[in-house]
């Protein structure tokens, strides 16, 4: 793809700049977001979900969705983000399996009519793709059409259903009641849901609720998820967020499986990739005193795709983190050296296992930025207690 814009010089003179300063730009990158397909079509999803549960009137526009390519990648003459960034699947055409199965009974036509079910939108995606990120960030833009009836938690981990029902019942305005049996607190949720007129529940982290769980207390999970979107005088959008395993355990039950929308966040490809991410940079450097040059800006794409595993949300921590690398080093230019130094700051690897230092960038293993635990001293004398730190764009 051509370069439509012009290098622009850069000054080398270094700048000194005071920490309240540094924490309002670092501040303000965290709470930008670059539209991108993904984004895009989550959003669009989202508020399909939500006019179909008429929680939105069909005149509405979506305000998640911009109407055209920004920043960089507009300068570029390119698109924000590739053509496979996402896919949605649909599968509506499975309440003839419910029907053949004897889901449906004939007297419960009416009351289905009456009541209409809710909707689970599953938003799957591997660690650090950015779907935490991209439904925050819808949330808030959704937030004057909603106001207060979305809920968020996040599901601890390890997980009962027990311990989720704890973890949302004060988020609903109720104490929690420790001598309460699981079905009873379930029971709470559910009330507390209606009573307060809350039509939005989003659940992240949801796979941690399945992974240690045996059949039955896998049966109850899935029985569970059902109870809140069956018949319900409010029909509940239910939103479930987690690495790809939970749609994995969502599809193995027909009759939740009816009742899902799946987006699925894919991995950063390379070389399709590479300019979205590079546009990217570019966009974020823009909101700093710092300058990059494209050169460098293309140089780094590539490395930081691997370097981050191939997901989104850690790319993006990776330039916040040589941005602020940058910022504190009083330089005016951003380099690769300041994603070196993020990079090694973050894993505590070996110069030779450095993607952002070694030529041979690609056979460096990439699971490396992902390793939470055990940390390799940088001399490679041994190892460290050292924890990194931990990003928030999953």
């Amino acid at each position: 793809m051509s370069k439509q814009r012009e290098p622009r010089p850069v000054a080398s003179t270094p700048k000194r700049i005071s920490g309240s300063l540094l924490g309002r730009i670092m501040g303000r990158l965290r709470s930008f977001y670059c539209p991108n397909p993904v984004f895009d079509r989550l959003s669009e999803r989202f508020g399909d979900l939500l006019e179909k549960l008429g929680l939105l009137p069909r005149e509405m526009d979506d305000p998640g969705r911009p109407d055209q390519a920004v920043g960089a990648a507009a300068a570029r003459g390119g698109e924000p983000g590739g053509d496979t960034d996402v896919l949605v699947e649909d599968e509506d055409d499975e309440w003839a399996a419910d029907w053949n199965d004897g889901d449906w009974e004939v007297e419960d036509f009416d009351r289905t009519y009456e009541h209409p079910e809710g909707v689970i939108l599953v938003v799957t995606g591997e660690t650090g793709a950015g779907k935490s990120r991209a439904l925050q960030r819808i949330f808030r833009n959704y937030h004057n059409a909603l106001g207060d009836t979305i809920v968020s938690v996040t599901a601890p981990s390890p997980c009962t259903l027990m311990q989720l029902g704890r973890t949302l019942l004060p988020e609903l305005g109720y104490p929690i009641q420790r001598d309460k049996k699981e079905h009873l607190i379930w029971e709470d949720v559910r009330r507390r849901l209606d009573e307060g007129g809350k039509r939005v529940l989003h659940i992240d982290e949801m796979q941690h609720l399945p992974q240690s769980a045996n059949r039955d207390q896998q049966i109850r999970i899935l029985n569970t998820i059902k109870s809140l979107v069956q018949r319900r005088e409010n029909p509940l959008l239910l939103v479930l967020s987690g690495t790809p395993d939970l749609a994995d355990f969502l599809r193995a039950d027909g009759q939740v499986r009816r009742r899902c929308r799946f987006v699925e966040f894919e991995r950063l490809q390379i070389p399709s990739d590479i300019l979205p991410i590079s546009c990217t940079l570019e966009d974020l450097v823009r909101l700093t005193p710092l300058k990059v040059r494209e050169s460098v800006a293309d140089d780094v794409a590539p490395r930081l795709i691997h370097a981050a595993n191939h997901a989104t949300g850690i790319a993006v921590e990776l330039i916040w983190e040589a941005i602020d690398d940058a910022l504190r080093a009083g330089d005016v230019e951003l380099r690769r050296s300041h994603f070196e130094r993020a990079y090694r700051d973050r894993v505590s690897c070996p110069q030779s296992r450095n993607p952002f230092v070694v030529d041979n960038w690609i056979e460096t293993d990439p699971t490396q930025i992902l390793d939470r635990g055990r940390m390799e001293d940088p001399t490679g004398r041994g190892t460290t207690g050292k924890a990194s730190r931990k990003g928030s764009g999953k």
